[in-house]
């Protein structure tokens, strides 16, 4: 399956200067695919080791080497003749359970004779557990390596995998840009794409099945062996009292969600403790759980004016698949979406897909909500796009009222306000822009054009 990544792969070969590349995300999102499509399509040979089905191939990185001593090491301990750099590509394999190896990123990005691409699946989880105190850790190669993060696939990439004709997406995009709308037949097939994009997800073992089989049972079970991956991380990566703390914090999001502010609440996973109790309790399992690649945190922010302040004790936790998070809350939430009822559960299932396709598009995700006073209002989401504010409604049901968004233009100074509803695209008489909800997975899109220079 095609994957945006292959081209930030092709402009760090380009352009890489010595330095290591490190591709990070969460488990089985198809790093280790691209990566090998990569070095296939442009290297005469790979070297691969994977750290967690070799553990014995850590004891390379066991001593203090030098390159030439290391790189004969591997030689030895693969039987390889010797590596020839600018014809081979080195990959270090879930480099997480080496953290030797990943030091020795810097050595290799100094000496600048070989390509080396690393990936972890768990590498910001190893900076938690040493703050938490679990040894000493060799120091990360700052400064030597770049570091990309490689996402579930994004709403246009399932289209790439679904066959949707290349010229057909090439115009949903012109339309997108110039802001007109979508023909009947267009917006009807688009929205279907994107209603399956939200039961299936992105995970690709799941969206392979889906679309060699139209199956959503067939990705169901992918599925649920992904979610059972969940859980064996945070055992396999947490003490046993941590393991179930973070598990509980997992397993509640899909009910944070389905609240009526969506604010993640700590009573929600422990009942029996204060709020403050509860932060300090549960706060490392939360951050574990967003190094990992498994949540994404919307803070809130004191006002949607920039620049942005965010409120750091005010958040909500999203499910970095939206698909995964249907599957968590049951058949019911599938045929709800299935058949257009995006209202579900309050909305929590829309809100996440467009809370994930901001982030893959670039784009922070915050929020803004005040209960009381001349600001009193919830806007779902606000975002940066260029150099403008833009807060966003996220409509889920059939209203068409939105007092919030109606008034933030008077209490506030902010340049765009932006409504993703089930409807066509269009301005309305108080400047507000409508559009489908698939429009959400382009939002860069919207981006006002800027001829300067890159930033």
């Amino acid at each position: 399956m095609k994957r945006k990544i292959y081209d930030q792969l092709l402009c760090w070969k380009r352009d890489r200067k010595g330095a290591c590349l490190t591709v990070k995300g969460q488990r089985q999102i198809g790093k280790t695919f691209i990566i090998e499509r990569f070095a296939s399509d442009n290297y005469r040979k790979m070297i691969k080791i994977d750290f967690s089905a070799k553990p014995e191939f850590k004891t390379i990185f066991d001593e203090d080497r030098d390159v030439n001593s290391l790189i004969a090491a591997i030689e030895l301990k693969l039987n390889l003749d010797p590596i020839i750099p600018d014809d081979t590509l080195i990959f270090f394999d879930e480099i997480q359970d080496c953290p030797n190896a990943r030091a020795s990123l810097k050595q290799f990005a100094i000496d600048g004779r070989f390509h080396v691409i690393a990936s972890g699946s768990l590498l910001g989880v190893t900076n938690v557990i040493s703050r938490k105190g679990a040894g000493d850790k060799p120091l990360s190669p700052m400064g030597y390596e770049r570091v990309i993060t490689m996402y579930p696939m994004d709403f246009e990439e399932f289209l790439w995998a679904m066959g949707f004709p290349d010229d057909k997406l090439e115009t949903v995009k012109r339309r997108i840009v110039d802001r007109t709308e979508f023909t009947n037949t267009e917006y009807e097939v688009l929205s279907k794409h994107f209603r399956d994009y939200m039961i299936v997800g992105g995970m690709p073992a799941a969206v392979r099945d889906f679309s060699k089989k139209g199956s959503y049972a067939e990705a169901g079970i992918q599925q649920d062996l992904i979610l059972s991956g969940v859980i064996n991380d945070i055992n396999r990566y947490n003490d046993s009292v941590n393991a179930l703390k973070t598990q509980n914090c997992f397993e509640s999001i899909p009910e944070q969600l389905s609240s009526g502010n969506k604010k993640f609440h700590y009573s929600r996973v422990d009942k029996d403790s204060g709020s403050r109790a509860s932060a300090q309790k549960y706060f490392e399992n939360l951050i574990w759980i967003e190094e990992a690649g498994y949540g994404n945190f919307c803070y809130a922010l004191e006002s949607p004016e920039l620049p942005f302040r965010r409120i750091p004790d005010s958040f909500k936790v999203y499910l970095s698949d939206t698909g995964l998070l249907v599957r968590m809350m049951g058949r019911s939430a599938a045929i709800a979406i299935y058949d257009g009822r995006s209202e579900y559960n309050r909305g929590a299932i829309v809100e996440n897909v467009v809370a994930e396709c901001l982030l893959k598009c670039g784009m922070k995700p915050r929020y803004y909500r005040k209960s009381s006073g001349k600001s009193q209002m919830e806007i779902d989401f606000v975002v940066e796009l260029l150099d403008e504010s833009a807060v966003i409604e996220v409509k889920s049901g059939k209203s068409r009222e939105s007092p919030s968004i109606d008034k933030v233009k008077d209490v506030f100074k902010v340049n765009r306000r932006i409504k993703f509803e089930n409807d066509n695209t269009h301005v309305d008489e108080d400047g507000i822009e409508h559009y489908p909800l698939f429009v959400a997975a382009f939002i860069d899109l919207l981006k006002r054009r800027w001829d300067g220079p890159d930033f």
